[in-house]
């Protein structure tokens, strides 16, 4: 994934689930949806993910893969956080390499 964060991760956080979009960042700072929302543990959102980023021809496999393993390290760390109020808050800040944007928090 370049350095740039051009992927934006849309976070919906829950006790009961945790819902995630993946969002391109455009040149003028604007964002645009290429997934849907998935939730965590309702579905198997890696595999739905894995599926829909393949229909996107122009999107390279190392930032098909990047997404994929950063939906998987959220996922883990909700796993571990779940119960913490300001635990999405410290992931957010102290992310380097991904950038997250928190829509909503149960």
């Amino acid at each position: 994934m370049e350095s740039d964060n051009i992927y934006v991760f849309k976070i919906l956080w829950s006790k009961n689930y945790l819902g995630l979009a993946v969002d391109k960042k455009l040149q003028n700072n604007c964002t645009m949806p290429i997934t849907t929302f998935f939730f965590w543990p309702r579905e198997n959102g890696w595999q739905l993910l894995k599926e829909e980023l393949s229909y996107k021809p122009w999107m390279s496999k190392d930032d098909s893969i990047d997404i994929l393993n950063a939906y998987t390290e959220i996922i883990n760390y909700w796993l571990l956080n779940v119960n913490e109020v300001e635990s999405i808050t410290k992931l957010i800040r102290d992310s380097s390499k991904f950038k997250f944007e928190l829509l909503a928090k149960f």
